[in-house]
């Protein structure tokens, strides 16, 4: 029975962190009709979260991390978190928050087609059906058969790359994942980012406007602190590979929220696409060991 409630516990953490974190392109989204610019945007983000995560570090206080641990923690979260989020929000300039979604969802191919290279490692018959499965799905949600790609394009790129520097940053944390928790991997790499975000912040758009701190405080609590936490905790009770498999509803959790507060649709090929995006990566995440969820 004990294990029973820590199953259900732990689908509910992942459902959670999935929906908490789909939010995320709605909240950039309503700030940038404030406004607001990406990297301003990401600065406060990440300053408002830091006391959270400096929460996580007094907690886990216990768990000692080595000098050369935390230099590739530090050095991930300055390119895995830095450059990821910086191209994923200016992708969101360009493209619909659902579409950034689904393209930020195929995460897990970019780790095997990275490891391919890397490591040359083999590309089997279940994994090259997923390719094509994920990236078929991508070209029908972004409308590549039409031959107009309405201006997704340049933001179509940037979130591809965002997933891409995502996926090298994950290979290289990936051994250290196995010494060190994910919550605290993610807590001091949000300290790296954070200090580098401010550090690049010149301060030329301060909000004065009450319902942008309000909505600042929701992305980084809701779609950064949350979504981390209840990640970890939900793996945690039961493994990467059932937690990637409760993450699919990540992009149908982002289109109906962009749906209700953005008023965007997706037509008919669209949704066919994300269907089969949330198929491929399903594929290959089903029976891997790791940690893909983003």
């Amino acid at each position: 029975m004990q294990n029973q409630n820590s199953s259900l516990t732990g689908y509910i953490l992942i459902a959670i962190s999935a929906v908490t974190f789909s939010a995320k392109g709605i909240f950039a989204k309503i700030l940038y009709s404030y406004g607001m610019d990406p990297v301003t945007l990401l600065a406060l983000r990440f300053a408002i979260a830091l006391p959270f995560f400096w929460g996580l570090l007094f907690i886990y206080q216990s768990e000692r991390v080595g000098i050369r641990d935390l230099i590739v923690i530090i050095l991930s979260g300055l390119v895995g978190f830095y450059f990821s989020a910086l191209a994923d929000f200016y992708g969101l300039l360009y493209i619909d928050a659902s579409l950034e979604r689904a393209i930020i969802y195929s995460f897990p191919t970019m780790v095997v087609i990275l490891t391919a290279i890397l490591f040359k490692e083999r590309i089997g018959g279940r994994k090259l059906f997923a390719l094509m499965l994920t990236y078929g799905g991508l070209a029908l949600a972004l409308k590549v058969f039409n031959g107009n790609l309405n201006g997704h394009f340049l933001g179509a790129g940037l979130v591809l790359f965002s997933a891409f520097v995502g996926a090298l940053s994950y290979i290289l944390t990936e051994a250290l994942s196995k010494r060190v928790s994910s919550v605290k991997i993610s807590a001091y790499s949000t300290t790296a980012c954070a200090f580098a975000f401010i550090g690049s912040w010149h301060g030329s758009y301060i909000p004065h406007d009450m319902k942008v701190w309000e909505t600042l405080f929701l992305l980084a609590v809701i779609s950064t602190f949350i979504p981390v936490v209840t990640l970890a905790m939900g793996i945690k009770r039961i493994g990467a590979s059932r937690a990637a498999i409760v993450s699919s509803i990540g992009p149908v959790s982002t289109a109906i929220l962009a749906y209700i507060f953005l008023g965007e649709q997706m037509d008919f090929l669209q949704v066919i696409g994300m269907i089969l995006v949330m198929a491929g990566v399903l594929v290959i995440s089903a029976r891997q060991k790791g940690n893909y969820v983003r």
